[in-house]
This record gives structure tokens, C-alpha cells and sequence, in this order.
């Protein structure tokens, strides 16, 4: 006979990993948020900047929809849990919706976080045409605050002018120079190390959330076959009391 705390066990995890799911989502609206409302301002003349640059206005689309998609998961967890196997009915159909909407998380989220990774392949030729349309000051800020000057190197073929000669660089020949002795260092480098490390953290997170979401797949076929075996012995009990001979729950 199927021990009814093994069911119950499974629904605990169940209801566990779906409040981390709904915290996922939490954390996910709050960051959504911040880089909604960067992008609503002008270009900073601060390290806002590199969010404003590096990450793309689609990822906060993509944000706001897989919150949508996770906030359905956990309500329809919800019936999930508030629906109790008997004999007549296994009520795996609430499990059956919910399984739905997480697959289709699931795939979301995989996509996205995909997408992003693949937006870091090619961080250089999607970012020098972002360094040419930077208003002259938030190049400025960009020179001074990762110490570089121009986008390849502090030469007009570098992507560099006379109007950027200024604070760091305002004196390109004492600056540190390329590997290549005739050139100074550009900062398509270390902008890119900038915009790498916040697009590595987006997909890494995004594929810990796919993680979460593929164990929550496991657990809810788990209990689906449980409660398939609930409803099962539930009928076997209920007519060995019919004939009087005893149940077994």
C-alpha cells in the first residue's frame, strides 16, 4: 500500500519550490524595474551608464513577461495544492494545467537566458557602433572612469578625437601604452569586461532559474503518479469496507 506520507512529503517540496519560484519572480520585478526606469532617463554621467549600454531595452520586455508567466505557475500551483486525490477522481488535472504553464516557463526562460548568452559572442561588433553615437560627454566619462582613451586606441583611426582630449585624457602621451608601442589603449576592453560582467550574471541567473524550474517539472510528474496510486488504493480501500473486510487507509 502507498504510504500517504510519501505523497504528502512531495507536496512539500512542491509548495516549497514554488514560494522560491514566486521569490525569483520578486527579485526579477525589482531589477526589471530599475533598469526600466534607467532607460526612461537620458544617458548618465555615472556608472548607470554601463546598464543603460550593455543591456538591451528587450531583456526588460522578457523580464516583464516571464514574471507574468511565473506569477500564473504559482496560482495554478495554488489549486494544485488546495485539490485532494479520492477515489473517484486522482485530480492530477490541476497538475496537468500547471505543468503546462511551467513548461512554457521553462522554454521561456531557457530562450532568454540563451540569448543573452549569445549577446556576449559578440560584445565587440555590437558595441563600437554604440561608442559612436555616445554624446561626447558620456565617452568622456567613459575614458575617465575605466582610464582609457578612444574606443581602439587614442588615434582618429582609434575612434578617437581632439574633443575627447580631456581630463584622462588630456595628455594621451604620458598614458600607458598598447602592446603595440605605436598605439595608447582603447577602451573597447574594458568597456566590454564591464558589459561582459553584467550580461554573465543575467544568463548564469537566468539558468539557475531554468534549474529551479526543471526540478519543479520532476517533482510535479512525481506527484501526479502519486496521487494516480492515491486514487488507486483509495478505491481499493473503500471497497474492501463494502464487503467487510477492512480497509486499508
Amino acid at each position: 500500500m502507498l504510504k500517504v506520507p510519501t505523497l504528502t512529503r512531495y507536496t512539500y517540496i512542491f509548495a516549497t519550490l514554488n514560494a522560491i519560484l514566486l521569490l525569483t519572480a520578486v527579485l526579477t520585478i525589482i531589477v526589471v524595474i530599475t533598469w526600466a526606469a534607467l532607460f526612461d532617463k537620458p544617458l548618465s554621467n555615472n556608472s548607470d551608464l554601463y546598464i543603460q549600454l550593455a543591456i538591451p531595452q528587450s531583456l526588460v520586455i522578457a523580464g516583464y513577461i516571464g514574471v507574468g508567466l511565473v506569477v500564473i505557475t504559482v496560482l495554478v500551483s495554488l489549486w494544485t495544492l488546495l485539490s485532494q486525490p479520492t477515489k473517484e477522481d486522482s485530480k492530477t488535472k490541476p497538475l496537468s494545467i500547471y505543468l503546462i504553464f511551467l513548461l512554457i516557463l521553462f522554454v521561456f526562460t531557457l530562450t532568454i537566458a540563451s540569448a543573452t548568452w549569445f549577446i556576449t559572442l559578440e560584445e565587440r561588433a555590437r558595441f563600437t557602433p554604440v561608442w559612436n553615437s555616445l554624446p561626447r560627454q558620456q565617452k568622456i566619462f567613459i575614458q575617465d572612469d575605466l582610464q582609457c582613451c578612444g574606443w581602439f586606441n587614442a588615434t582618429t583611426e582609434g575612434l578617437f578625437n581632439s574633443s575627447l582630449r580631456t581630463g584622462y585624457c588630456s595628455n594621451p602621451d604620458r598614458l600607458p601604452v598598447d602592446p603595440d608601442p605605436n598605439v595608447l589603449s582603447g577602451c573597447i576592453d574594458k568597456f566590454d569586461k564591464m558589459a561582459d560582467d553584467l550580461l554573465n550574471n543575467t544568463f548564469t541567473i537566468g539558468y539557475g532559474f531554468t534549474a529551479l524550474q526543471f526540478f519543479l517539472i520532476l517533482v510535479s510528474g512525481a506527484i501526479a503518479n502519486l496521487r494516480i496510486q492515491e486514487k488507486r488504493f483509495l478505491k481499493i480501500d473503500y471497497k474492501q469496507r463494502q464487503n467487510g473486510k477492512g480497509g486499508f487507509v
